[in-house]
């Protein structure tokens, strides 16, 4: 392991793939931080081009065991303590800074794939907050999900997005686009029909098909799906209440629905 100090460009880039997402896409690389997601991006195949250790974590069982699982080709670097904590999006590093290899699939391919499985895609439009849509890409890879599409919202390259997604962004294709009308015109192309969540005035979530080729939408936490978006998917649902609240967080609804996926796959 080769020790760097804490002025190194290499650091300097590492803060920069943090914060800004241009980084990210330019470099085609994502951070992952941690051990814990580290091990996890590892056991999904994610390829790891370095890992930077803070050096009073070099012995702990956890950092000593994911270092092992490293081929050769990856550089590993030592630095000084408090270093990553500074460069990192986590308030504490837990020791280990990865730069990992990940870009956003295609869309036309995800479109396509979807129609012929058949399968279910997991939309998210406009979702705001990094933790759910680390918690949503959970769900969905744990559901069975083919592939999940961000349209606005938290980038999915996130720090934040990667930790809340236990390493589940390595599991799945994500794609990413910024307006809706073509997303899901290449869905409906693909012959993928889309269902929205909506609070009020859709139909009950579980009387509606799902076993066919999918796309489940999810709406912005406090404004829900655009108005506009609604009439022109091809069916709406609702989770009904038995108690006094109005609706559910979107992390929550959208676990529902791709559990709801995939209880009706298990049955056919």
């Amino acid at each position: 392991m080769r020790p760097l100090s804490a002025r190194n460009p290499r650091i300097q880039r590492l803060a920069r793939l943090a914060r800004r997402p241009g980084e990210r896409a330019e470099q085609r690389a994502l951070l992952v931080e941690g051990p814990t997601v580290l091990a996890a991006a590892l056991d999904l195949g994610a390829v790891v081009r370095d890992v930077f250790v803070d050096e009073a974590a070099v012995d702990r069982p956890a950092v000593a065991s994911v270092l092992d699982r490293l081929g050769p080709d990856v550089d590993r670097w030592s630095v000084p303590t408090g270093v990553l904590d500074r460069v990192g999006d986590a308030s504490t590093s837990q020791g280990t800074l990865a730069v990992v290899d990940w870009a956003p699939a295609d869309l036309d391919g995800v479109a396509a794939a979807a129609g012929t499985a058949p399968a279910f895609v997991l939309v998210l439009v406009d979702v705001g907050d990094p933790g759910n849509v680390g918690t949503l890409l959970r769900a969905a890879v744990a559901a069975g999900a083919s592939s999940v599409l961000t349209i606005g919202g938290a980038d999915p390259s996130g720090p934040k997005v990667v930790r809340a997604s236990a390493g589940a962004l390595f599991a799945v294709p994500v794609a990413v686009a910024d307006d809706p009308a073509p997303a899901f015109g290449a869905l409906a192309a693909a012959g993928v029909r889309s269902v929205g969540a909506v609070v009020r005035d859709g139909r009950p979530y579980d009387d509606c098909d799902l076993t066919g080729p999918v796309a489940v939408v999810v709406g912005n936490e406090a404004r829900g799906l655009p108005p506009e978006l609604v009439p022109t998917l091809d069916d709406a649902v609702t989770i009904p209440m038995a108690g006094p609240t109005e609706s559910l967080n979107v992390a929550m609804a959208g676990t529902v629905l791709c559990f709801e996926v995939l209880r009706q796959r298990r049955r056919t």
